[in-house]
C-alpha cells in the first residue's frame, strides 16, 4: 500500500485547518472529495488519524504520528520542484537545520554566503535527518548536536547557547527578584526538551509540583518564545532564540537561581570531502575564524 503526496497534502491542510470544509477551502476542493480521501487514507492506513465533532476535527494519536512525516514528505517533494526549476548555471547549496536554532543561525549563514554567487535553500531537520540528507547528498551544509557521527563526515563545534527562563513584562514571575523554580509551579510554563539539563529541569518541576496541565513541552523554541510574548507562559528556552526579544525589552529573563546548567551545542556539519568548497570555506571562516 502507497500514500500518495496528495493524500499527505490534503491530510496536511485538514490538520493545519481544523476542519474538513477549511481544509477543502485552502486547495480548493469539495469538502465531500475531502472527507472521502481522508476516510480512503484511514482504511488504507487501518487507523482513524481524525477525531470529528461539531466544530471540526482534531488529530488522533496516530494523526499526531504522521503530520510530521507527512510535512518532511511535502517539504521534500517540493524541494526537488525547486531543483529542477532552478536557474541553470547557479549554485544551489541546501542548509539543514533544527527550526529551534533556525532564527539565531540561518541570519548567520546566508550573511556568510552573501558574498558567493549561490542559491541558499534552507530546511528544518532533526540532527539524524541532517546527516542522512549529507550521505545520500540532498543536503550540503548541516547543522547538528554534537554526537557520534560517520567518520565521511566532519562535525566542528561553534555555539554554545544557554538555556533561560524568560517571560513578558509584567508577569507574575516578573518581580525584580531572585526565583526558585518551585515559584514557576503557579503558572504555565512553556519549555524546550533538548540539551543536557532538560530531563533534571523537568523533575524539579513535576517535583514542584507543577501541574500537568500546566507544563507545556513545546519544539520549536521560537513557539516557546512566542508563548511567553502573548504573556500566558513563562519560557525556558535557548537564549539566542530571545536574544532579540530581550534586547529590545519584549521580554524579561528571569533570575531563577536553582535552574540546573542547561545548554545547547551545535555544530556545523559537511562531507569531509567537501571542505574546500567555497560555501564550506566561508561559513567556516564565519562560524569558527577559520581560514
Amino acid at each position: 500500500m502507497a500514500v500518495s503526496l496528495e493524500d499527505l497534502r490534503v491530510f496536511r491542510s485538514v490538520a493545519t485547518a481544523g476542519s474538513f470544509g477549511r481544509g477543502a477551502a485552502r486547495l480548493r476542493l469539495s469538502q465531500p472529495a475531502v472527507s472521502e480521501r481522508m476516510a480512503r487514507l484511514e482504511r488504507d492506513l487501518g487507523r482513524p488519524l481524525f477525531l470529528r465533532g461539531g466544530r471540526g476535527v482534531r488529530l488522533t494519536a496516530a494523526g499526531e504520528r504522521l503530520l510530521p512525516y507527512a510535512e518532511r514528505c511535502l517539504a521534500l517533494a517540493e524541494e526537488a520542484v525547486a531543483v529542477v526549476r532552478a536557474e541553470p548555471g547557479r549554485p544551489r547549496v541546501r542548509v539543514a537545520l533544527h527550526a529551534t536554532f533556525a532564527p539565531s543561525v540561518v541570519p548567520r549563514v546566508l550573511d556568510a554566503l552573501a558574498a558567493l554567487d549561490v542559491e541558499v535553500a534552507c530546511t528544518d531537520a532533526h540532527s539524524e535527518e541532517v546527516v542522512r540528507g549529507l550521505a545520500d547528498h540532498t543536503v550540503d551544509i548541516g547543522f547538528v548536536v554534537p554526537g557520534p557521527y560517520p567518520h565521511t563526515l566532519t562535525v566542528e563545534p561553534f555555539l554554545t547557547d544557554p538555556v533561560v527562563c524568560v517571560a513578558r513584562p509584567g508577569h507574575p514571575l516578573d518581580t525584580g527578584g531572585p526565583l526558585r523554580i518551585r515559584d514557576l509551579a503557579a503558572y504555565p510554563v512553556a519549555c524546550t526538551t533538548w540539551g543536557d539539563g532538560a530531563e533534571r529541569f523537568l523533575d524539579l518541576l513535576r517535583a514542584a509540583p507543577v501541574p500537568a496541565t500546566g507544563l507545556h513541552p513545546v519544539s520549536p523554541a521560537e513557539t516557546v518564545a512566542s508563548l511567553a510574548r502573548r504573556g500566558s507562559h513563562a519560557g525556558v528556552l535557548t537564549r539566542s532564540t530571545v536574544g532579540p526579544d530581550l534586547a529590545a525589552g519584549a521580554l524579561v529573563e528571569l533570575p531563577v537561581t536553582d535552574l540546573p546548567r542547561w545548554e545547547l551545542t551545535l555544530a556545523l556539519a559537511h562531507r569531509a570531502q567537501d571542505a574546500d568548497t567555497a560555501p564550506v570555506r566561508a561559513l567556516r571562516a564565519a562560524l569558527l575564524g577559520a581560514g
